[in-house]
């Protein structure tokens, strides 16, 4: 990839701000603890959603020679967290074209992929989706484990264990409630 000008930097800055807000919202927000936060959220998201259908209405997937490696990422990131399913198919096919033509990264098709196949509630391919099940971050299930780490390699990715050790330190397991018992002081 390429430190070239993209063809097109207003996109590229567009895509950014987008992506920005959308991690400024969901950093403020309770992730589905109330309904105001998965509102604003939902919102932000929809926008950016929109934005990007726009986008590759007219150019097709932005890519690394269209908007840039940071446009590109931005892009991914839109498409990776919006709640249209059927739009994020569609993403995954434009981009799994762009990787193949060199305009995109594996990484990002990879997580793109998983995202899907979660969705669509089927076993992961690369290991990078999880939840919190009963207050213990646990991926989703993945598809024939005994090769993950060997799927991972051809899409760029780190070994699932360094991975999953990365993803459990940015975030913690929630802190659980105490429930008052009978005679303790509330």
């Amino acid at each position: 990839m390429s430190a070239a000008r993209p063809a097109q930097p207003q996109i590229a800055l567009n895509l950014l701000d987008l992506k920005r807000l959308h991690q400024e919202v969901r950093a403020h927000s309770d992730l589905h603890a109330d309904e105001a936060s998965d509102a604003a959220l939902r919102k932000v998201e929809d926008a950016a959603t929109e934005a990007l259908r726009l986008i590759i209405a007219v150019h097709g997937w932005p890519g690394h020679s269209l908007v840039g490696e940071d446009g590109a990422n931005a892009a991914w990131w839109i498409a990776h967290h919006s709640s249209d399913r059927a739009f994020q198919q569609h993403a995954l096919s434009l981009l799994e074209e762009a990787v193949t033509a060199g305009e995109a990264t594996r990484r990002h098709l990879a997580f793109l992929t998983d995202r899907c196949r979660v969705m669509a509630d089927r076993p992961q391919l690369y290991g990078t989706q999880f939840s919190y099940q009963q207050a213990d971050l646990r991926p989703f299930e993945v598809e024939a484990p005994d090769r993950l780490d060997a799927r991972r390699a051809e899409m760029g990715l780190e070994p699932f264990d360094a991975f999953e050790e990365f993803v459990r330190s940015l975030a913690p397991p929630p802190v659980p409630m105490e429930v008052p018992t009978e005679g303790s002081e509330q």
